[in-house]
């Protein structure tokens, strides 16, 4: 059995970089998943095919808290990684065998993928609902600072797999990603099974559980959170063109607004345990909400690209800096904490994505860059009652 510890981080913290790149493996084979010679979706069935991730994501991020309690988080990790090793292991095998697209329909392609959606966003879900308090057992008194840097590299995960599609030489290549990637996750989930775990009481669940008030204004918040995350993830682009850029010039900005934010969760995990960023952490929405404005005002277009950055630096600490300061305020709910959190995000982005692709026409621009400042503002006015009497300065 592995019992080093820092070995044991290394394993935990690889894993969180893959999670992420398997969270958006469907979306980064767009271009595999719509080419008629594959699968062949029209922009409609694409859209819809993510409705079961956001689904089975938050089912995974609210059963993973009960049957880690029950059965141990460990085997609750491994089966929800097993769960996006066996969605990449049959998308490599689909590629690598050609004769599956002549011989199924195209809509029992379809019907597959929306099972291996479903399979990948519950064990996504749990996954990263047992990584959260997993990595901040291994930091007992830099809990917020250990799930700043998981959630850094599950967003720098995000960021690769839509990179590792444009090294692709020929699209008939595809195959290649998901058939790596199993492999890594094998080796990984194998080197987990032979790690020691310390759970301890962290993921140890009272017999009766009520949730907290507290606790319920940060889900309020995370909600909050996952409208502004999601209005800029998969809206980003018709929001950056309704300025007047370019389609490339838009695509730009979205990957700085990402950059953007997984900058700024590193540096909050750096600097966490060095300095007191809980002023910094308190008014940060505030400073994202001017960081609207000026998105909102400015005509230039490297002004607006800087802008878009900022936004998504604003917004880096928001999600995960709360995850870990619920985890000090509430340490025996920890894995309930981050459950109810991880879940509140996807309720948010799925909330706002559906009402941006019914109504975008009549709303993307302006109108809903004013929403996202009011969304700002009342963040802002949660985490300051919230910190009035709480532990945030242990957490940042």
């Amino acid at each position: 059995m592995i019992s080093d510890n820092r070995l044991k981080i290394r394993i935990v913290f690889a894993l969180a970089f893959l999670t992420g790149l398997n969270f958006v493996m469907f979306p980064a084979l767009s271009p595999v998943l719509m080419s008629p010679t594959y699968f062949a979706l029209k922009a409609s069935a694409f859209g819809f095919l993510f409705a079961p991730q956001v689904i089975f994501i938050a089912l995974g991020c609210m059963f993973a808290p009960f049957l880690a309690n029950k059965f141990g988080a460990k085997l609750i990790l491994i089966s929800g990684l097993i769960l996006m090793l066996l969605v990449t292991f049959v998308l490599g095998f689909l590629g690598f065998r050609d004769s599956v697209f002549q011989n199924f329909s195209k809509d029992s392609l379809y019907k597959i993928l929306l099972c291996l959606v479903g399979l990948m966003g519950f064990g996504f879900g749990t996954s990263v609902t047992v990584l959260n308090p997993l990595a901040a057992s291994f930091f007992q008194n830099n809990k917020a600072s250990a799930i700043l840097m998981l959630q850094f590299l599950v967003g720098l995960g995000t960021s690769v797999a839509p990179f590792l599609m444009f090294l692709l030489k020929d699209l008939s290549d595809w195959y290649w990603i998901p058939s790596c990637i199993a492999v890594v996750m094998f080796v990984l989930i194998l080197a987990l099974a032979l790690t020691k775990i310390e759970e301890g009481d962290f993921f140890k669940l009272p017999n009766s559980i009520q949730i907290p008030h507290k606790l319920w204004m940060f889900i309020i918040i995370i909600i909050m959170y996952g409208f502004l995350e999601g209005s800029f993830g998969s809206f980003g682009i018709p929001i950056l063109i309704s300025k007047g850029l370019t389609s490339q010039e838009a695509s730009l900005g979205l990957s700085l607004f990402w950059a953007g934010m997984a900058l700024n969760r590193l540096l909050f995990g750096i600097f966490t345990p060095l300095k007191d960023l809980s002023k910094i952490f308190i008014f940060s929405p505030l400073v994202l909400a001017l960081a609207l404005v000026l998105f909102l005002l400015v005509n230039t277009n490297l002004v607006i690209i800087v802008s878009f950055f900022l936004i998504g630096f604003f917004m880096g600490s928001i999600f995960p800096g709360s995850i870990g300061w619920a985890t000090v305020e509430f340490p025996n709910l920890a894995v309930l904490v981050s459950g109810v959190l991880m879940a509140a995000n996807q309720t948010g982005t799925g909330i706002v994505t559906n009402v941006l692709g019914i109504f975008q026409n009549e709303i993307i621009g302006s109108p809903i860059i004013f929403g996202l400042i009011l969304v700002c503002v009342l963040i802002f006015m949660l985490i300051f009652k919230i910190s009035l009497k709480s532990k945030i300065k242990e957490a940042f």
